[in-house]
């Protein structure tokens, strides 16, 4: 039996060696796919003359439907400055429809599978390939974008077009952000010329309708029950794409095989490249939803059986995906986040990214994988420094506000003196006329004002805004330290450091910041030797001696503090002590360096670190500073706006550079999951 079925499968075996052989003494076959999709491509270019109109995104006449009427009007109304719309303007017919959204066929069809990256996401869960040199500066799926030329009408056979779906609420808050989205997806749209992939629009609405409709391509779909959301409004994003995708509307609207679920805090940089297909999705990867914290994975592990790490830390927006996948995830999204939200357990783990886990844990169980795409967004705070020119991204998501002192110091965990965040345009929109950041501030305040400024100005200039809108970006100026002036024990208390209160530290520097074990606070001088620290409550310290401080007593006196190391003599001979560089960093912070904080510069040449106490002092004939420290020595270079950067190389020649900045850290972070002491125990 077994003779005879050995010689049944030895025809299929020398086949499968020919086959072998053929693939392994010539090129791969995705290196076959690369090279029949690049003579099809010249030939199409050489050939083919084109749509019969080419596409261009501003010659769209689309409609809007609330489900029982359409009416059509035109696209580019809300994106062109008013300079640009006269009264009465005719906007051009678009081609027919069949030309308008003709396509040649889908080229992913011919990617090889999708495959494991070698590299995992920065939680160690996984992420996938369309194409194996996905993560490389040239990668395949992208390169036939290179070979458009400026102008041209005929676009390469490899541009897979794909609708954006925009969910919104009904509410003056998403409302108003809608406006802005659409400008900026206009103008995106509009630069990324006519062989462009960012094409169909649709706002899908839970409501019943708004005065939008009139000037965005709408869909309205009632909201859900509150026995489903609990309160809990973004389970109508899910809800509204299973019902939407229901409908003969669906089909009938979006032409595209792709569809980029959006939201309305997105603002388009550039237009977006579809890399998903229709195998594999593309999303961001949110490090506050990751499968690996315990919490989070005991809720992840009786939602999904398999491997928790095949839970990918995604969530259903930014999302490019086939439609067919949208409507497989659909269903089991909506359902799954109403099963979450029921859940204590995974509500409480989950919070406000819930409806996120129900449709990472929906992908997990139906086997649908993500390409994990971190250039397709950016999320800045002021907790954390993001270079949008470095990192490049086509997706600002202003899902956390941007938080500066007046001088332009981040603000972390509470709001800043000059505080950008949509939450405080919950009932009134944004001013037309918002004030810049300050000159300090990092380029994604700058990045985020100038949009917005831009998007309102125009809309406003068109009659397209709001009459009554909200405070401006100014309106915080909880500490009025503009004059902060030192005086005598002012200039003592913040060369010397750390000073022991309660059970804890606290460092005092210019400006009237403070920081402690719990957090940032403020101090000012209110006497020759009393000073009023502000750190969960105000506290007034009264020290034993204006110009040589060591002691204090707080609470009238029923409590005691003072430094913690008590041979520090502030006045004591320095040598250093009038130089120029010295003289900026004496006193000032916290800085925070190798993300790591505080970083203090003290009397005497004293450098207090997280890793323990250093020396620093001037570098002769430079303006820099040698910093010695217990991780190593630094050459420190200020760089301005409360910045330095410090390059460890024991001759200075070379080496590996490190970023310094000055925080100001509350004692939480809202928004994030992470949750300081909520008590200071001073």
């Amino acid at each position: 039996m077994l003779r005879t079925a050995l010689a049944a499968l030895t025809p299929f075996a020398l086949i499968a060696l020919i086959q072998f052989a053929r693939f392994s003494n010539s090129e791969t076959p995705w290196e076959r796919v690369k090279a029949r999709a690049r003579a099809a491509a010249s030939a199409a270019m050489k050939m083919d003359p084109g749509p019969a109109k080419p596409f261009y995104p501003s010659e769209l006449t689309p409609t809007v439907s609330n489900g029982t009427a359409t009416q059509e009007m035109p696209l580019d109304a809300l994106a062109r400055p008013a300079a640009m719309i006269s009264a009465g303007e005719s906007v051009a017919q678009p081609a027919s429809e069949a030309e308008v959204v003709k396509e040649r066929r889908d080229v992913a069809r011919d990617y090889p599978p999708p495959k494991l990256s070698r590299k995992p996401l920065l939680d160690g869960s996984k992420n996938y390939l369309p194409v194996p040199n996905a993560e490389s500066s040239d990668a395949d799926d992208l390169a036939w974008r290179k070979s458009v030329v400026k102008g041209t009408t005929r676009c390469p056979p490899n541009r897979r077009p794909f609708h954006t779906i925009l969910t919104a609420q009904q509410s003056l808050y998403q409302q108003w952000q809608t406006k802005i989205f659409y400008y900026h997806f206009k103008k995106a749209q509009a630069a990324g010329g006519p062989c462009t992939e960012m094409v169909g629009f649709t706002r899908l609405l839970a409501g019943r309708g708004d005065n939008l409709m009139e000037s965005i391509p709408t869909v309205a779909i009632g909201e859900v029950g509150h026995d489903k959301t609990r309160g809990f409004m973004v389970i109508n994003r899910p809800w509204t794409l299973q019902e939407f995708v229901k409908r003969a509307e669906f089909s009938e609207r979006i032409k595209e095989d792709y569809v980029y679920i959006a939201e309305t805090d997105h603002l388009l940089l550039k237009d977006i490249p579809n890399r998903a297909t229709p195998e594999l999705n593309v999303a961001f990867f949110f490090p506050y939803m990751s499968p690996v914290p315990a919490q989070q994975s005991a809720v992840v592990k009786r939602y999904y059986t398999g491997d928790h790490l095949d839970v990918q830390p995604v969530g259903g927006s930014p999302a490019i995906m086939h439609v067919n996948n949208l409507k497989k995830l659909a269903p089991l999204w909506f359902d799954l986040s109403v099963e979450l939200k029921a859940d204590r357990e995974a509500d409480r783990a989950f919070g406000w990214v819930l409806e996120m886990w129900g449709y990472s844990l929906a992908c997990a169980r139906l086997g649908v994988k993500h390409f994990v795409w971190q250039q397709l967004q950016i999320e800045p705070s002021s907790a954390w420094h993001q270079d949008v020119s470095a990192e490049d991204p086509f997706i600002y998501h202003y899902t956390f506000g941007v938080e500066y002192s007046r001088e332009g110091v981040p603000v972390v965990g509470s709001v800043g003196e000059w505080s950008l965040d949509k939450r405080h345009y919950f009932g009134a929109a944004p001013p037309d006329k918002l004030e810049p950041p300050p000159a300090c501030a990092q380029e994604c305040a700058w990045t985020w004002w100038r949009m917005f400024s831009e998007a309102i100005g125009n809309l406003s200039a068109n009659g397209q805004w709001y009459d009554k809108v909200g405070q401006n970006t100014n309106a915080f100026a909880f500490r009025q330290h503009a004059s902060f002036q030192l005086g005598t024990l002012g200039k003592a208390i913040v060369s010397m450091g750390p000073w022991k209160i309660g059970s804890g530290e606290v460092f005092f520097y210019r400006r009237g910041t403070a920081f402690s074990t719990w957090g940032s606070g403020t101090w000012t001088q209110l006497g020759d030797t009393t000073v009023e620290l502000t750190l969960c409550k105000a506290h007034k310290l009264d020290f034993d001696s204006a110009s040589s401080p060591r002691k204090f007593t707080y609470e009238s006196g029923t409590k005691q503090g003072g430094l913690r190391d008590l041979s520090d003599t502030y006045g004591s001979p320095w040598a250093d002590a009038e130089n120029a560089v010295v003289a900026k960093v004496l006193g000032e912070g916290p800085w925070r360096f190798n993300d790591r904080e505080p970083l203090s510069f003290l009397w005497g040449g004293v450098l207090d670190t997280p890793w323990g106490r250093g020396k620093y002092a001037p570098i002769p004939s430079s303006d820099d500073l040698q910093l010695t420290m217990p991780t190593g020595a630094y050459r420190m270079t200020l760089t301005g706006c409360y910045t330095f950067k410090a390059t460890r190389d024991s001759v200075f020649s070379s080496g590996s550079v490190l970023k310094g900045w000055i925080p100001m850290k509350g004692v939480s972070m809202e928004y994030t999951h992470w949750r300081g002491p909520w008590r200071c125990d001073v």
